[in-house]
């Protein structure tokens, strides 16, 4: 910007110094500058979404973990700071894993102040690598614990651990 300032006051001098013939010349230098500023701006900006892009495949922006060691039937065990999360938005799940196997867990979310659960399905065999869960649409933007819940199926007290990305 600097530059094209200066372009501009310089050929506003030379337009006074030697008329206004001159104009139209000094009118098109400073339109290829323009221009030329323009694609650097487009370039660059293409260029910073590229990196961010990258960024988000390779580096989760937060790491969560929840853990019990004893979750009883029909329980939760939350993480000990609410996040804010919008409707929509997905949390990848890095990893669950509980014991007894033969039991069953669920994820999701709890709204910190009013208290709604969003949860998923139920989850069974003692592990969960991958995969992911949505605050759903309907829901509303706010601070929310992530969870490992327990359904009222379950027979057992469960150790459970999970690492969530988001």
């Amino acid at each position: 910007m600097l530059k094209k300032s200066m372009v501009t006051t310089f050929s506003l001098a030379l337009m006074v110094t030697l008329g206004h013939n001159s104009a139209s010349a000094m009118e098109v230098l400073v339109t290829d500058l323009e221009d030329e500023n323009l694609v650097v701006e487009l370039s660059e900006a293409k260029d910073n979404f590229i990196k961010e892009k990258a960024f988000e495949e390779i580096t989760p922006f937060l790491s969560v973990q929840v853990s019990s060691s004893s979750l009883g039937v029909n329980q939760y065990a939350k993480s000990n700071i609410a996040y804010y999360i919008k409707k929509g938005e997905m949390v990848s799940i890095k990893s669950v894993t509980w014991n007894p196997t033969g039991q069953k867990v669920q994820v999701g979310l709890i709204h910190a102040t009013t208290g709604a659960q969003y949860w998923s399905d139920s989850f069974s065999g003692g592990s969960i690598t991958g995969g992911s869960f949505t605050l759903p649409l309907t829901a509303s933007d706010g601070n929310y614990y992530l969870a490992i819940g327990t359904p009222s199926t379950n027979t057992t007290n469960i150790n459970v651990s999970g690492l969530f990305d988001f």
